[in-house]
């Protein structure tokens, strides 16, 4: 490859578009690859065949797992109840790219329904709605009656934990909150970066990893302007760049 920018696979969901099934993802998010300096293409469901997959992975630099409408399937971390927004194929693609991140080392920022795969895929499991735990009072999902800006605005803090990713940037930021699912159980060798005043598990990465790190709130929102979201895109393709460096 000549172009030093490096190349971000951003995964896609399943949706339906003008009556038509779709593999999609929101602007905002290849917008705020391309701000930082990197290269988005989109990873469809077809990938995860075998003669397909690895062809586009040995193209990537990082891998960024994006917010979504759907939920984890609760068969994934040995659930019963039932999950109407699923993505099945969201899923599978999910974990054969956390898979290959953590066997690679390959950079991978997860967002929302990409913390809740990181923390399944590791073993961990989820509240299928924050709601009912009865322990957290923070207002951790959006009024969708209200305009998208106003949905997508700062509404609490988040603790950061030292040691980890985030400690470098702050002790605390405030960040939008729009999630029904959330962390129940941590999964193996991750580390918790943040949480909300009420405890709910805001961020994980892997220690082992140089840079393999979720986050519950959406930093691609003000992707340009908020500080803690240049932190996490920019750390993003700065190892990006790192691991396309040792590719040669």
């Amino acid at each position: 490859m000549t172009s030093s920018k490096p190349v971000i696979g951003i995964v896609c969901c399943h949706k339906i578009v003008d009556n038509q099934p779709s593999q999609n993802v929101y602007e905002k998010y290849t917008n705020a690859i391309h701000h930082y300096g990197g290269t988005p293409i989109l990873l469809p469901h077809v990938i995860v065949e075998e003669d397909s997959f690895e062809p586009v992975m040995s193209m990537l630099d990082g891998i960024l797992l994006t917010g979504s409408y759907s939920n984890v399937a609760p068969a994934r971390y040995k659930a019963t109840h039932k999950e109407l927004k699923q993505d099945l194929t969201r899923d599978e693609l999910s974990f054969k790219l956390l898979d290959y991140a953590k066997n690679k080392q390959l950079p991978l920022l997860a967002i929302c329904r990409g913390l809740q795969e990181m923390n399944v895929y590791f073993g961990g499991t989820l509240h299928p709605d924050w709601r009912e735990v009865g322990c957290y009072f923070e207002q951790h999902l959006e009024d969708s009656n209200a305009p998208l800006e106003v949905q997508y605005q700062p509404i609490h803090d988040v603790i950061i934990n030292g040691g980890g990713h985030l400690s470098s940037f702050n002790n605390k930021w405030k960040v939008n909150s729009l999630h029904k699912q959330c962390i129940n159980k941590v999964g193996e060798d991750l580390f918790v970066e943040a949480t909300a005043p009420d405890t709910l598990i805001e961020a994980i990465s892997l220690p082992k990893h140089p840079f393999l790190l979720g986050v519950q709130w959406h930093p691609e929102a003000d992707y340009a302007k908020d500080e803690m979201s240049k932190y996490l895109f920019s750390g993003l393709i700065k190892h990006a760049k790192q691991a396309r460096s040792i590719k040669g």
